[in-house]
């Protein structure tokens, strides 16, 4: 009898040690916070410290007291009791369901189980039942009939595993006492269930396996086949890594580690349920320090990185609120620097912005690249209008744009009968331009013969005009953009070399939205605030569910077509937050396999006869591009400026197509009217 009493004194004495780490955990923890927080509220600070205090003071008390008690197990239920009180006090102060030390009550179960057995893990698992279902209901109000479920899940999950955790700690704490009274000459099989104790009580979770030194499976609780929907039938002998792919710990069979190793994956059941699990790996080793298996506790935090990811996107969202946009920036004199829609730091963003500071005030020839829509005469019109030419003309071409026949003379002008159709002189976009600056988008597309004129105008500052005879000197800053590589272009003889080095004196590189995520939120309520205000409406937010679908998307066509989602979504909302109801379709994702079958499905004739015809790709293009121009036509009743509007392109753009198919004569409008006819 005294024996038994010497052991579980000794055992109190280990759980009020315990306890004391743990609320000096907790109040070191809550003063840091208050520290480096000051705007917390303090009545919170000085309730939980309190609270704190008071369990700290009850505990030192009791090992105290505890030599001159006689009842030992009756002061051991009511220790038991208040740290089930103590952790229910805890949860409620931090978070009430949403607090993340709700699995503090299955450390208070293993306390039961090693200090009574059975019947002290099966006492406090249903305590810790009964105060955990209490504060669920507290925190949740009044059950109302359409709440119920989601109210029994959280509690039926919970309970059943302190209970599973009573089980298993009873069993093992009944284990190693009958083994220390009736094997005490097997020291071996003591460390190792002593081992397993150790594991179990530094990473208790709610799913346990138990494997070998090569990490194949030999045991598997009924709690973690509930949380993978595998059975330990199914998983024994498998190696652990194979039952979750996404564990980074590789099992060598030799190499022990005496730390703990805790690694967070994705998981995907194989109902096909995506879950993030916590796994906790501790290693089990016998007398002599050799590694002889491992026991891994995991648990499912799906819900936690859940919440914890709105936190962090409501963050980006206030930041992107309060972002201190390029456009308020300061030159060194104090005057404003222009930025105008160039947003962003990340990505080498920066870098772009101090770029322009410097070459603003110079007059070298800029050559910028990048993909489409990813800003380019942005950062062109940010330079001119930041430099000394900012009062005179910026002229920006679409060198693609304009038809090859039709260039030379847009760029450089022409004399009156220079060519048929020429009825009158023509001032060229470089004359538009003298003084100021002329920006060349897709340079790349330039005709070879027009990339020598083009080099003589830099080389010379003159050129002269189609049908002209004597040369005109011209004033003219070029700045001129690509999607294209131009060095592969030099080396398949589609661009000049003499004219790439005049061009490229300074080169920027404009990074892919792609690369730049974290500008995402910044940009989108720049966009957000251009359009309510555009179209009349009091539109103030993005969702966070909206914007994690806006993160999590490619956009192929970078800032251009953000803000193409961003005016479609103010566009059709009716809230003053942009949801995610409100994005188009292919931002939730038809994946492009889908896509492919709705075009088999729906193209004329059938996608066999589709592709055996021999089509061409171009042509297939131009032929729809055609429909759709004679479409527009058609619904402006001939007005050109009205269709170029219909199409979200500009007049000038507008004409150079209907010239491409030769469409300019009054006789496309008629066409258009037979076309809605056929229709």
């Amino acid at each position: 009898m005294s024996d038994e009493r010497k052991d579980l004194s000794e055992k109190i004495r280990w759980l009020l040690l315990l306890r004391v780490i743990i609320l000096s955990f907790f109040l070191g923890a809550t003063a840091l916070f208050h520290f480096f927080k000051p705007e917390g509220d303090p009545q919170f600070f000085y309730t939980l410290s309190v609270a704190l205090i008071v369990a700290y003071a009850i505990s030192i008390g009791s090992a105290l007291l505890l030599p001159r008690l006689v009842d030992l197990r009756f002061f051991t239920y009511l220790q038991l009791d208040f740290d089930v009180l103590l952790i229910s006090g805890i949860i409620w102060i931090t978070g009430d369901a949403a607090s993340p030390f709700s699995f503090l009550y299955n450390l208070a179960v293993m306390n039961g189980a090693i200090l009574l057995f059975y019947r002290g893990a099966f006492f406090t698992a249903g305590f810790s039942s009964l105060c955990y279902a209490g504060l669920l209901i507290l925190s949740n109000g009044p059950v109302r009939e359409n709440s119920s479920w989601h109210l029994l899940m959280p509690v039926a999950m919970n309970i059943s595993s302190f209970f599973a955790i009573a089980w298993l700690g009873g069993f093992l704490a009944s284990k190693l006492s009958a083994t220390e009274k009736l094997l005490k000459e097997k020291q071996f099989d003591y460390q190792q269930l002593d081992a397993l104790k150790e594991a179990l009580l530094q990473g208790v979770g709610s799913g346990v396996a138990v494997t070998d030194t090569e990490g194949r499976i030999n045991y598997f609780n009924a709690q973690a086949q509930d949380l993978t929907s595998l059975q330990e039938a199914t998983v024994k002998g498998k190696k652990l890594d194979q039952i979750f792919p996404g564990l980074t710990y590789k099992f060598d069979g030799r190499k022990r580690s005496k730390n703990l190793v805790a690694d967070e994956f994705p998981f995907a059941s194989p109902q096909g349920t995506h879950k993030q699990l916590r796994l906790t790996l501790a290693p089990l080793s016998n007398p002599s320090e050799e590694l002889i298996g491992y026991v891994s506790i995991f648990e499912d935090i799906t819900r936690q990185k859940e919440f914890e990811e709105k936190v962090r996107l409501e963050d980006e969202l206030r930041r992107a609120r309060e972002v201190d946009l390029p456009s308020k920036k300061k030159r060194l004199d104090g005057s404003p620097f222009h930025f105008e829609g160039v947003i962003g730091k990340s990505g080498g963003m920066e870098r772009i912005y101090r770029l322009v500071e410097k070459l603003a005030e110079g007059n070298a020839n800029i050559l910028i690249t990048g993909e489409s829509g990813t800003g380019k005469e942005l950062v062109a019109r940010a330079i001119h209008f930041n430099g000394p030419r900012k009062d005179r003309p910026f002229v920006a071409v679409n060198c693609g744009a304009i038809p090859e026949t039709l260039i030379e003379s847009e760029l450089f002008g022409h004399v009156r009968g220079a060519f048929t159709g020429a009825v009158s002189d023509h001032i060229g976009l470089f004359m538009q331009a003298d003084q100021g600056t002329i920006f060349l988008d897709e340079v790349g597309e330039l005709p070879l013969h027009l990339q020598v004129k083009l080099l003589r105008v830099l080389q010379e500052k003159t050129f002269t005009a189609v049908g002209a005879s004597k040369p005109v000197k011209v004033d003219v800053r070029v700045i001129s953009a690509t999607n294209k590589d131009l060095r592969k272009e030099m080396e398949e003889a589609r661009f000049r070399e003499d004219l790439f080095y005049r061009l490229n004196v300074v080169h920027m590189v404009m990074p892919p939205l792609r690369s730049r995520k974290e500008d995402i939120p910044a940009l989108g309520h720049y966009f957000l605030r251009k359009f309510a205000a555009s179209q009349g409406k009091n539109v103030e937010e993005i969702s966070s569910d909206a914007l994690m679908q806006l993160l999590s998307y490619s956009f192929p066509g970078n800032v251009r077509e953000l803000e193409n989602i961003i005016e479609h979504a103010v566009a059709i909302t009716n809230l003053n937050i942009l949801t995610e109801d409100d994005l188009p379709s292919y931002i939730k994702g038809t994946p492009i396999a889908e896509e492919a079958e709705i075009f088999e499905k729906t193209v004329p004739g059938g996608a066999e006869s589709f592709f055996a015809k021999g089509l061409s790709l171009d042509t297939e293009l131009e032929t729809h591009e055609k429909c759709i121009l004679l479409g527009a036509l058609k619904r402006s009743k001939g007005v050109q400026k009205r269709a170029a509007e219909l199409l979200g392109i500009n007049y000038r753009s507008l004409r150079h197509r209907l010239e491409k198919y030769g469409m300019l004569s009054s006789k496309a409008y008629e066409l258009a009217e037979n076309v809605g006819e056929g229709e």
